[in-house]
């Protein structure tokens, strides 16, 4: 009998970050076949809130072609997580009798108790490793160099909507992303403070921290968040804030933010935290 490790990945592009944690998946745990999941084009949208920057099926060929990966699997989610993809390959494995063993890995930005599938590998009493590989690329860099040039003109389109109120005063960096526009208004080694601009209509990807907790307070607008205890993390829990009113969000935790009004959100955002760059 074998081992058998299964990971998953948008590789969305694919960078030698994705490269490090596939050879790892088969060399650190001794696993004699490795299965990706990948997500889907759904998902991907999901993450960041625009179409997907390559499709699944090109990303599915690419992560194919890769020496370690002995088996692609196109995730049949229809959230963030890969949960359903993993009951099928796990119960398929099972069923087969073919392996001892069943490991589910993770890259070095993902941490075994802050992923939403843990629940899930315990249960089918499958061991999870966490942390293969540094984070030494970005997925979302790549991209944001390929866009750079389009990314300025939608980033002065919208900027230009907005009103002169909303935009002007003293700030660190401007940045564009599909549901608004951020303003870093001072930045340190230990905390970060952004002004979030989000459009009616849209919100923020669905992400936690393992390094960073982070407060939200509204200064216009009516914001929809949701914060999700460690324990519950399949379970929306939504409340809404008005103008002056906050939340906070403790390291871990999975959140969002949404604006579900006709107006402009505004929110300052206070990062605290050995880490507050991009992740």
């Amino acid at each position: 009998m074998s081992i058998l490790a299964i990971t998953s990945m948008y590789a969305n592009p694919l960078h030698p970050g994705h490269i490090e944690c596939l050879e790892l998946s088969k060399s650190e745990t001794g696993a004699d076949e490795l299965w990706v999941i990948v997500n889907n084009d759904r998902q991907a949208e999901l993450k960041r809130g625009s179409k997907s920057f390559q499709d699944e099926d090109f990303r599915m060929k690419v992560v194919e072609s890769l020496k370690p990966v002995n088996r692609v699997f196109l995730s049949i989610d229809r959230d963030g997580s890969v949960c359903e993809s993993l009951k099928h390959l796990i119960q398929e494995a099972k069923k087969s009798e073919k392996y001892e063993k069943i490991i589910f890995t993770k890259g070095g930005d993902r941490f075994a108790a802050e992923i939403p599938e843990a629940v899930i590998l315990r249960s089918e009493g499958v061991e999870i490793v966490d942390g293969l590989g540094a984070k030494s690329h970005s997925s979302s860099d790549i991209i944001k160099k390929v866009r750079d040039e389009k990314d300025e003109r939608e980033l002065e389109a919208k900027l230009a909507e907005l009103p002169e109120l909303m935009t002007t005063g003293g700030y660190l960096e401007v940045g564009n992303r599909p549901w608004g526009v951020y303003y870093v208004m001072e930045d340190s080694p230990l905390y970060k403070v952004k002004k979030i601009i989000v459009n009616p209509g849209c919100r923020l990807s669905l992400q936690s921290h393992e390094k960073r907790s982070e407060h939200w307070t509204v200064v216009s607008g009516m914001a929809t968040v949701d914060i999700r205890e460690p324990e519950f993390q399949m379970v929306e829990q939504i409340r809404v804030l008005k103008e002056n009113e906050g939340c906070h969000i403790p390291v871990r935790h999975l959140h969002r933010l949404s604006n579900t009004g006709t107006d402009p959100l505004v929110i300052v955002e206070v990062q605290c935290g050995e880490y507050t760059g991009e992740d």
